[in-house]
């Protein structure tokens, strides 16, 4: 199996992709298929070598004491209930970096329905300990609470449940993106370090333990911890439970109890595998619920480990850092309606020679889609198929021979079957960049749209000053088509429902409706007619233009014959091809290289009709299947995959 490992206490460079057997399940004992694991600042600070006197592992050893997955096997002892059941579990001895891990049955608790594992791995550890401090605290409603540490994972958890509780929390956190999450989840303020040092300078000075906080939740340690400690009232408890800073809080336990402070340490987040189970069950089920959720500031594969360590060390990240072993994919295993759509978990895709792998943010739903699901456009299924062709999202792994791409660059593009997932391989030169101005949503639903927009109008060869009819104008391509035609000088009139003639016509596209007397509400004369509808317009459409040559369509491939017109398929354009369209697609619909004037999409916009989630990809397509909306249909992989 797959694992990272600490080959020598170091920085984050030590961090090594290696293999390890896979591991068996003893007695008491289960085998975990590892889809998340959770990283601890602790983690960074034990691979660097500090600890030892504590945690004595030498190198080389695999870390992480965090994972959600699936359990795979259990020992003697053991419930065989558990098998196949999602899980999340702490590993105290490490081993969590790795594709499988063995847990002790006391410390694996059941992921609800509902909760992603992503989201139960980011708090199967910091969910009790914020529970864990904040029962301990006993906070009443107006009770004055200082988080340090607040815009880490544990320190935003313990903001949150402490507001919820009704205390009144200041947040102290280092840079304003912390900051603000302090306060969204709940905090009445925010501040720097250095505010806090101050603060605690004009207290100690004239009267030392002068009231501002009842409790002080320390997650940094240090002089931090120390100056936080000064800003206690009498009576008041400190919580000493964070060493990012190397030590614990510089704070005299005689001074505390002269004060008549409580001073609680790291035994608070330290449980016996009873409590932990308690507190991680009250997590998930709090999780669940909405109550509890999970900043995450960085999800990298498994074999980044290093950055996440980085990432860690800069004090930069906003709550948690995850690393992500396998990836979810809607597949179909037989040929049939939406309902044959599963949503899979697979390992990581590794992109190959030239190609690169994109962590999915949109996808778009197109109606080759549900030719390819029905076994209409291929042959008998060998093993499962993916679905979609269209996505956007950021490159997270590169293949050989890549060049002018880098890890985290935003893209958009066709692929092979496969961007209904949250990681999908893509031809390194079958992407674009996405521009700034389009969110991932509006770049999904633009690739084969503006593809096969640029196809069609280029077959029928417009000038300035003719007519476009095309049928269908409100769906993916029929929008796509009309505003480069109107780009091109092409006068476009459009089929549509009514509700959507407001729209069309701020387009500068005449619409007029569908169904009985659409002669009489066409143009007596019209140059070419893209028809993408298939519903049996193209005998009417050969008499208005008086030549089948000057009437393509997408979607009606036997009337296309039966008449003379043309069928248009995008079957062996290529995604490269595609690519260049969306670089310049006025360009690709005069049938002219791209200018390389940086235009990418040139400004055609095809609005997003409807957002599904990755686990509802069936209704997707069924909605697909509809018809009469607006644009296009997406895929979003936000409850999927942490973004």
């Amino acid at each position: 199996m797959n694992v990272v490992e600490v080959t020598k206490f170091g920085g984050p460079e030590v961090l090594v992709a290696g293999q390890a057997p896979d591991p068996v399940a003893g007695p008491g004992r289960l085998v975990i298929g590892v889809s998340v694991t959770d990283v601890m600042s602790i983690d960074a600070q034990l691979r660097g070598g500090w600890g030892r006197e504590w945690f004595p592992a030498e190198p080389p050893f695999v870390p992480g004491t965090g994972v959600a997955g699936h359990v795979l096997s259990v020992g003697d002892g053991v419930d065989a209930g558990w098998l196949g059941r999602r899980v999340a579990a702490q590993v105290p001895g490490g081993g969590g970096y790795a594709e499988r891990v063995v847990a002790s049955a006391e410390t694996v608790v059941g992921v609800p329905d509902g909760v992603p594992l992503w989201r139960a791995a980011a708090l199967i550890q910091v969910g009790p300990a914020a529970l864990s401090l904040v029962e301990a605290a006993g906070l009443e409603p107006g009770a004055r609470v200082l988080v340090t540490g607040a815009g880490g994972a544990l320190g935003l958890a313990i903001v949150r449940l402490a507001a919820a509780a009704g205390a009144r929390v200041t947040a102290a956190a280092h840079g304003p993106a912390k900051r603000a999450a302090a306060l969204e989840a709940g905090a009445a303020e925010a501040a720097d370090y250095p505010d806090v040092t101050t603060r605690a300078g004009e207290v100690a000075a004239p009267e030392p333990g002068s009231a501002r906080f009842d409790v002080v939740f320390d997650g940094v340690g240090g002089a931090v911890g120390g100056a936080a400690f000064e800003l206690l009232g009498r009576g008041g408890r400190f919580f000493a439970h964070g060493v990012p800073s190397g030590s614990t809080a510089l704070v005299d336990p005689a001074v505390a109890e002269r004060r008549g402070v409580r001073l609680i340490g790291m035994e608070q987040v330290q449980f016996a595998p009873a409590e932990f189970r308690r507190l991680a069950e009250l997590t998930l089920r709090e999780v669940a619920a909405g109550r509890l959720t999970a900043a995450v500031g960085l999800a990298v594969p498994l074999e980044r480990a290093s950055e996440a360590h980085a990432a860690l060390e800069a004090r930069e990240l906003v709550g948690k850092a995850l690393l992500l072993v396998t990836a979810q994919a809607v597949r179909y295993h037989r040929h049939g309606g939406p309902e044959v759509l599963e949503l899979d978990e697979v390992p990581l895709p590794q992109p190959g020679p030239g190609q690169v792998r994109v962590a999915v943010r949109a996808a778009g739903v197109n109606p080759i889609d549900r030719k390819l699901r029905t076994g209409f456009l291929s042959s008998p299924i060998e093993g499962p198929q993916g679905t979609g062709i269209e996505l956007a999202g950021t490159i997270d792994a590169l293949g050989s021979g890549v060049t002018g791409w880098r890890l985290g660059d935003p893209v958009f593009g066709q692929v092979a079957q496969g961007a209904a997932a949250t990681h999908a391989i893509a031809e390194a030169d079958a992407l674009v960049p996405k521009p700034d101005d389009l969110t991932y949503e509006e770049a999904a639903a633009l690739p084969v749209a503006v593809e096969t927009a640029a196809r069609t109008l280029r077959e029928l060869g417009l000038r300035e000053g003719q007519t476009l009819l095309i049928h269908a104008v409100a769906g993916g391509v029929g929008l796509a088509a009309a505003q480069l035609a109107r780009a091109l000088g092409v006068r476009v009139v459009g089929t549509a429902g009514e509700r959507h003639h407001a729209f069309l016509r701020g387009l500068g596209v005449h619409p007029v409706t569908y169904g009985e007397g659409l002669k009489e509400r066409l143009p007596e004369t019209v140059d070419g007619v893209l028809d993408a509808s298939g519903r049996g317009e193209l005998e009417l459409s050969v008499e208005l233009t008086g030549d089948p040559e000057k009437v393509v369509t997408i979607a009606d491939p036997a009337g296309a014959g039966r008449l003379g017109a043309r069928f248009s398929t995008g079957r062996g354009v290529g995604a490269v091809a595609a690519a260049q369209a969306l670089r310049d697609p006025v360009a690709a619909a005069l049938g002219e290289p791209a200018a390389g004037n940086g235009r990418t999409a040139a400004g055609v916009r095809v609005p997003v009709a409807e957002v599904f989630p990755l686990e509802r990809t069936a209704d997707a397509h069924r909605r697909s299947e509809d018809g009469h909306f607006l644009g296009k249909l997406i895929i979003i992989t936000e409850a999927s995959l942490p973004h």
